[in-house]
């Protein structure tokens, strides 16, 4: 095995960090949704992700990229995850965390769909494996 094989992928490490600050997000989000309603748990998480936004917006020396396309995806893809995450509060008001989290946390079956049906992009067996699992485990948790 070559040492370029043998180094530990970046993507991986930022793939690990999202778990972590993601599985911390979730936890609190429970607590949180014992004692706020849902629409201020969305409030309150938009509200606590203006530091890091501010820190990027530092980073970057207040320089954003102009693209049309760009900022148009970027701007969608915060406004689906605002209406996701409002469904995520609701949820725990309702259900324990340890039922609501894993399920909505199948939310790549719709990513992947929409990769191969408009991208084009293509699945490996393992992969197809994967989201079948997937499916039965939304199955498995409704019932």
């Amino acid at each position: 095995m070559s040492i370029e094989k043998a180094r530990f992928p970046i993507w991986l490490g930022y793939a690990l960090l999202c778990i972590f600050w993601w599985g911390l997000w979730g936890f609190l989000s429970k607590i949180g949704s014992a004692s706020a309603t849902p629409l201020q748990m969305q409030i309150l998480f938009t509200l606590g992700m203006l530091p890091v936004a501010i820190g990027m917006l530092l980073q970057m020396r207040g320089k954003i990229d102009r693209n049309r396309l760009g900022i148009s995806y970027g701007l969608l893809s915060g406004i689906a995850t605002g209406l996701g995450t409002l469904g995520y509060f609701a949820a725990l008001r309702q259900q324990d965390a340890s039922v609501v989290t894993p399920l909505t946390g199948v939310f790549p079956i719709l990513t992947v769909a929409l990769a191969f049906a408009l991208l084009r992009e293509r699945l490996n067996k393992v992969q197809l494996g994967g989201m079948l699992l997937a499916l039965a485990a939304i199955i498995i948790f409704s019932i």
